[in-house]
């Protein structure tokens, strides 16, 4: 299938651009890996179309949130609220796209309310963090009450329906959670270069696993 060998090569592509990241860094190269990922999510849905594909309206917004998190790359090096609101946009987009797949179910909340529970508390009470304005302390619960209900969604529509492409989502929307709470600690928390680092050795990956959902997902009969 064309469509599957594109997106190994582009993936394969992305890969290589994380590490070469880790080591050269620098803004052209940190968005030079963020087009990869939307590269891949616009091929998808341009099969997508091509092939008249059930719910199209899942793999535009799939689309929409890849781009959305390649301008938070931007927006962020230039201002954390700014960066934030992109990000979380992209978020939003993720979420409907899987609400597009299932239905809303209890599931949804069970699992995003204990993940928000978990890093809400984290945010207030953890004495390491240090926020140089409160207003920065609502704008990351805000954030992470939407990417655990991002999360809680994707975890339960696997749980749900057991292919593929819900897997998929569910270990990419986990990967970008994971490289959030590793931003969250590298901008309010003294922890060196570390966090940083995890931060974006999970972050493309976990984008171009979102992407490679779509591509599983065109392979899926509804």
């Amino acid at each position: 299938m064309v469509a599957k060998r594109i997106n190994m090569i582009l993936f394969g592509v992305l890969l290589i651009a994380t590490v070469l990241y880790q080591i050269i860094g620098g803004k052209v190269v940190q968005l030079s890996t963020s087009s990869i990922f939307v590269l891949m999510g616009l091929v998808n849905l341009r099969f997508a179309i091509k092939q008249h594909k059930e719910n199209l309206k899942f793999y535009i917004a799939m689309a929409l949130g890849l781009f959305l998190c390649m301008m938070g790359d931007i927006m962020l090096r230039k201002d954390f609220v700014m960066g934030a609101a992109t990000f979380a946009s992209g978020h939003v987009a993720f979420l409907v796209s899987y609400y597009f797949l299932h239905k809303v179910r209890k599931n949804d909340f069970i699992i995003g309310g204990v993940l928000f529970a978990l890093v809400g508390s984290f945010i207030l009470f953890c004495p390491l963090l240090i926020f140089s304005d409160s207003y920065m302390k609502w704008v990351s619960l805000a954030y992470a009450l939407i990417i655990s209900m991002m999360v809680g969604k994707a975890v339960s529509n696997y749980l749900t329906d057991k292919k593929k492409s819900r897997l998929l989502m569910a270990i990419g929307s986990s990967m970008f959670f994971f490289s959030d709470f590793m931003l969250l600690c590298n901008w309010f928390m003294e922890t060196g270069s570390i966090t940083r680092k995890l931060c974006m050795i999970t972050y493309f990956p976990a984008l171009g696993v979102l992407a490679l959902s779509m591509l599983a997902a065109l392979d899926e009969k509804k």
